[in-house]
């Protein structure tokens, strides 16, 4: 067996206090690992541990040239576009799907609150008139099949609704596909749900063209990323639309500022879409699990293994997917 140090490069604010003393714990059960920190690295083969707060440009030149594997466990990936050539040459596995559900339940959850806010009758309301409508039937435009968007698009479509998906980066899905969505009708629909990367194709996809393209009437959701959305655009529409409503999680400038204030019609959350309350042991199991692998499995075998989840098979004609 091969020794290897482990450094952490940085941790999030969500994680508990006590993460960093059970990631040690966890990686020196194994043989030949050590657990060291950006302060105190060793000459020794490394394996960094990453989140969305790392540049790999920061890290010491000699201690890249040592690194022989990264992990990224529970964060979005865009941020490594400019930085291909530092690790092209490097396995790097991205653990998406740690949080997919996660951001999938978010996303599905704010249809339930946008479309089906349950009313609250203190007394017995006579009438019994409830004007909703269902989501059977509901156009719902999902723009990108990945691992939360397929969550995303094949749970709406079990609970009837018609479901679009915008991905131009997918031959074949059971929805309705469309590789732009200019090559459909977007009046159509009554929900908007983002679950696509940031690349230079994404970036401020939801711009002015898009949102003078929709309805009177829609419900707009962004667990993804901020920066898809062009947000002067969608504060317009919003003022000028309202009857439609938005849910964002992810924004252009984080953390948001009071220009938001005035919207009544924006359901606002802080980056929290990934979030849940057995996180940092799914992080810990996932690390685990790929330490095991790549100390014991030859190189070929882990790359089999882990073929949707390296980052290389990611990268596709320039573009991070």
């Amino acid at each position: 067996m091969k020794r290897f140090q482990v450094i952490r490069t940085h941790i999030s604010p969500y994680q508990r206090q006590e993460f960093i003393s059970d990631e040690k714990a966890m990686v020196e059960e194994f043989p030949l690992l050590n657990y060291e920190t950006l302060a105190s690295f060793k000459d020794l083969k490394t394996i960094l541990v990453t989140n969305t707060h790392t540049q790999l440009a920061d890290i010491p030149e000699d201690l890249l040239k040592q690194t022989v594997l990264i992990i990224h466990p529970n964060s979005g990936y865009d941020h490594f576009t400019g930085e291909h050539a530092l690790w092209k040459n490097i396995p790097l596995v991205v653990g998406h799907t740690i949080r997919a559900q996660a951001v999938a339940e978010y996303s599905i959850g704010a249809v339930f609150e946008g479309l089906q806010e349950l009313p609250q009758h203190l007394s017995w309301n006579k009438d019994r008139k409830w004007d909703r409508t269902l989501l059977k039937d509901t156009p719902a435009w999902v723009f990108g099949y990945g691992h939360i968007g397929k969550v995303i698009a094949d749970t709406l479509s079990v609970l009837g609704m018609k479901v679009t998906v915008v991905d131009p980066f997918i031959k074949h899905c059971p929805h309705k596909l469309l590789p732009d969505w200019r090559q459909g009708n977007l009046s159509e629909a009554r929900v908007i749900i983002t679950a696509t990367s940031l690349n230079q194709y994404s970036r401020h996809m939801f711009n002015k063209e898009f949102f003078d393209s929709l309805s009177d009437e829609v419900l707009f959701i962004n667990g993804a990323r901020g920066k898809l959305v062009e947000e002067k655009s969608l504060k317009e529409y919003l003022l000028t639309h309202p009857k439609s409503f938005a849910f964002l999680d992810v924004f252009e400038k984080e953390p948001f500022g009071e220009d938001w204030h005035g919207f009544p019609q924006v359901w606002k959350t802080s980056h929290i879409a990934g979030v849940e309350k057995n996180l940092d042991d799914k992080i810990l199991e996932f690390e685990k699990s790929v330490l095991r692998d790549f100390q014991e499995l030859d190189e070929n075998e882990f790359f089999a293994k882990y073929e949707k989840e390296l980052l290389q098979n990611k990268w596709i004609k320039g573009v991070l997917v």
